[in-house]
C-alpha cells in the first residue's frame, strides 16, 4: 500500500539545470514564470492536448509528445470548524511546483506552424507563462 506523505514546505528555489534542455523531442514548451500545477489541472491539460494533437495528426505523420511534469507534493486540509491541534489533516490532492525555465512538454514529428498553434492554446490554459524552444 502506497501512502501519500504529508510534507511541510519542501519547495526549493534552487534551479535544476537538468530540466532546462530538450531530451526527447525537437520542440518543447518551457515555463517562463514559476507556479503551482495541481493534479486536476495537469490531467485537463493532457486531455485537451491529446485532443488537439489527434486533430492535427489526421493529415500528417504521427506526433509524439512527452509530459515531463510529475506530482511530488500533497495538499492537506482540515475543516474550518476544527480547533487548533489534532494533526495536519487529510490529503485532498497532489501538486507540483513549476520552476522558471522548466520544460513541461516535448514534441517530435511536428511542424513549426503546429507548435505555434499548440503554444497559443497552452498559453491560455496554463497558470504560468510559457514559450516555445527548439533544438
Amino acid at each position: 500500500m502506497i501512502m501519500d506523505r504529508k510534507l511541510h514546505n519542501n519547495h526549493k528555489d534552487i534551479l535544476n539545470y537538468k530540466c532546462h534542455i530538450l531530451k526527447y523531442g525537437s520542440f518543447g514548451i518551457k515555463s517562463i514564470t514559476g507556479g503551482r500545477l495541481t493534479e486536476l489541472k495537469l490531467n485537463i491539460l493532457l486531455r485537451l492536448l491529446n485532443k488537439n494533437l489527434k486533430f492535427m495528426s489526421r493529415k500528417s505523420n504521427s506526433i509524439k509528445f512527452w509530459n515531463l511534469v510529475f506530482m511530488n507534493s500533497t495538499l492537506t486540509s482540515l475543516s474550518k470548524e476544527s480547533r487548533m491541534g489534532k494533526g495536519k489533516g487529510a490529503v485532498y490532492t497532489k501538486f507540483c511546483y513549476i520552476k522558471p525555465g522548466q520544460i513541461i512538454f516535448e514534441f517530435s514529428g511536428i511542424s513549426l506552424y503546429q507548435i505555434k498553434l499548440i503554444h497559443n492554446f497552452l498559453r491560455n490554459k496554463c497558470p504560468f507563462r510559457v514559450k516555445i524552444i527548439n533544438i
